[in-house]
């Protein structure tokens, strides 16, 4: 097995695609030595977004705005984390103050 992956032009993925439309997709993974996973994802793309699907890195809207609230999500998290950690802080020393009191 090869450590080097074979990188797609985005003519070669639509004549892939088209070609996959026409006949089937194994024969065209065959055909193209493509695995069949690639050839549904980009067939997905094409007929979502048309020829632009194909470039590399394409998102639909959703895909998008899905990615965006992933990333506030996880700033989010984090914030709370530290200031749930700052709360405990404070009443390790609170108790801490309080049995030294007595």
């Amino acid at each position: 097995m090869s450590k080097h992956r074979k990188t797609w032009s985005l003519e070669e993925k639509e004549k892939i695609v088209l070609h996959s439309i026409q006949h089937c997709v194994s024969s065209s993974s065959r055909e193209f030595g493509v695995s069949t996973v690639s050839i549904y994802n980009w067939k997905e793309k094409f007929e979502k977004l048309g020829k632009s699907g194909l470039e590399a890195g394409a998102m639909t809207d959703a895909e998008r705005e899905l990615k965006q609230l992933r990333r506030e999500n996880e700033a989010l998290k984090r914030i709370v984390a530290e200031k749930e950690l700052a709360i405990q802080i404070k009443d390790s020393l609170f108790k801490k103050s309080q049995s030294l009191k007595k």
